[in-house]
């Protein structure tokens, strides 16, 4: 009983061992990356700032004082944030390794194979000689081993895209190795693919940082493409046509590979932009204050305080329904959107945007004009007569229900039906958001799902504190008055909004 459990004990013992060295990098792995004959450079920089882009900033600096100089020779980049507690133990093993001297312990720091750079001035002034004593030192002593030469091709792509099903089938095709002429000598090239979903933030930031240090233009800044060597092939056709003749050129030897920086964090984890939550929020409570919406709900409520029906419980199953039907929407047109990946896509959808918007701004503005001048018969944003009034046929049909349980039920499935129905009138903004989410997640996952709950639990905001305004005591009637009289401001706050949305549109869409 007793060896059985040391045995238990041992296993558990290396399994955690074994734990510990995959989640977290140590130098002994990331040196085992690095093979001889290239250019090797590991920065270490501190950065707890979730919006800040140092690893990017270092990228346009790299480039800017190195130049054309790295074009002939390979060079592996790999960049680690020391706020993580896995960046900042890495750190120390190489402190470690190569004897900096404690003066010299300070981020930014890097270490250019065997060689080491401290602090952001001398980062500037040191790293273009640096780059090239190690670029001298290769010249003289030639690769060895070099049948093992590597091609890597990198390649971006969403999942629903049928033009990327067709590269995935063409690099699936591509053989192991190729003959190729490097430096004057006859010699194989392994081809390695490594592949990134673009609705991964991580691989979006990552393909982002890519069409900088190609310099990329926006006409090629689509999916799918690669990048092999120093260039990029943008679209199947041209994919087809040059991918094999590059890796039989030797040009892929000479890839860059950013990749590793996805790995600084080792747990994954969903973040959102506090600017994009403050628009995905401010977008929801405003129309979450959208007359369309909230006169159903005082009429429901109205009905409900007429019949002695319990007014907070079944106003909160109302708008639990519409929290639910304004999720679900928000999902299937995002998911409709994004299947839609064609390079005339983003052009033509643009201009239908701005077209839209152009006419919200136009209508919502005479809407201000009619409320504040009180003829509100001439308002024009709002649902159909014809669905207001079987809006309020449903409303009192539900309303008549005497099983508690049932009116429950009732009135959380009325929040969705109710939802559908008015969303000729409300979804404009939402949308705006949809498009204004898509460009920050390409592909349906859980960092634009959470955008959806934000916006879904903003719109419901005013309409559960109506509902419980009404459950402490306050006439619907008062409410209705006040929302009335505010009803001048809500239409110019939604004509400045859409304004808003439109310059957006234009600058980065």
């Amino acid at each position: 009983m007793m060896e059985k459990k040391i045995q238990q004990f041992i296993a558990i013992f290396f399994l955690a061992v074994i734990m510990v060295n995959f989640f977290n990098p140590n130098i002994d792995s990331v040196l085992a990356s690095q093979p001889e004959g290239q250019i090797n450079i590991v920065y270490f920089y501190i950065n707890p700032c979730a919006s800040c882009d140092e690893e990017g900033e270092f990228i346009k600096l790299f480039n800017a004082l190195v130049g054309e100089d790295k074009d002939d020779v390979k060079v592996n980049i790999v960049m680690y944030n020391v706020f993580h507690a896995s960046g900042e133990k890495l750190a120390q093993e190489y402190f470690e390794k190569y004897d900096v001297p404690e003066e010299k312990r300070i981020y930014p720091i890097l270490f250019i194979n065997n060689e080491f750079i401290s602090g952001s001035t001398a980062i500037r002034e040191e790293l273009r000689d640096a780059f090239l004593q190690e670029k001298n030192k290769i010249a003289i002593d030639p690769v060895v081993n070099r049948e093992d030469i590597q091609t890597t091709i990198l390649y971006f792509y969403v999942e629903t895209c049928k033009d990327c099903e067709g590269v995935s089938e063409i690099l699936d095709s591509i053989k192991e190795q190729y003959p190729v002429e490097f430096e004057n000598e006859g010699v194989n090239t392994y081809v390695k693919v490594k592949k990134f979903n673009i609705g991964e933030p991580e691989s979006l930031q990552l393909v982002k940082k890519y069409f900088e240090v190609y310099d990329v233009p926006e006409k090629d800044q689509s999916v799918p493409i690669i990048f092999i060597g120093d260039t990029y092939l943008s679209g199947i056709g041209v994919i087809r046509q040059e991918l094999i003749q590059k890796i039989k050129g030797g040009e892929g030897i000479g890839t860059i590979d950013l990749s590793m920086e996805t790995g600084n964090d080792i747990y994954p984890s969903v973040s959102l932009d506090g600017y994009h939550i403050t628009g995905v929020l401010m977008a929801g409570l405003v129309n979450g204050l959208n007359p369309c919406s909230l006169s159903m709900l005082l009429f429901f409520l109205s009905l409900l305080v007429a019949k002695g029906k319990n007014v907070l419980k079944m106003g909160f199953a109302f708008c639990l329904g519409k929290f639910l039907a304004y999720l679900l929407l928000g999902t299937l047109f995002f998911n409709i959107f994004i299947k839609f990946q064609a390079a005339w896509f983003s052009t033509v959808v643009k201009a239908i945007i701005l077209i839209v918007v152009f006419f919200i701004i136009v209508m919502n503005l005479g809407d201000y004009y009619s409320a504040k001048h009180e003829k509100y018969d001439k308002i024009r944003l709002q649902l159909p007569a014809i669905l207001r009034k079987y809006n309020h046929n449903w409303i009192k049909k539900l309303s008549s229900i005497e099983n508690g349980r049932l009116l429950f039920t009732g009135c959380f499935v009325l929040g969705i039906v109710i939802s559908i129905g008015e969303f000729l009138c409300t979804g404009q903004i939402y949308l705006a958001t949809i498009l204004y989410v898509m460009r920050n997640s390409s592909t349906f996952n859980l960092h634009a799902f959470s955008y959806f709950i934000l916006y879904a639990l903003a719109f419901i905001t005013p309409l559960l504190i109506v509902t419980c305004v009404i459950y402490k005591g306050r006439e619907v009637f008062d409410v209705s008055d006040v929302i009335r009289e505010r009803m001048p401001i809500i239409k110019l706050i939604n004509a400045v909004l859409f304004f808003i949305f439109g310059l957006a549109v234009i600058l980065w869409f």
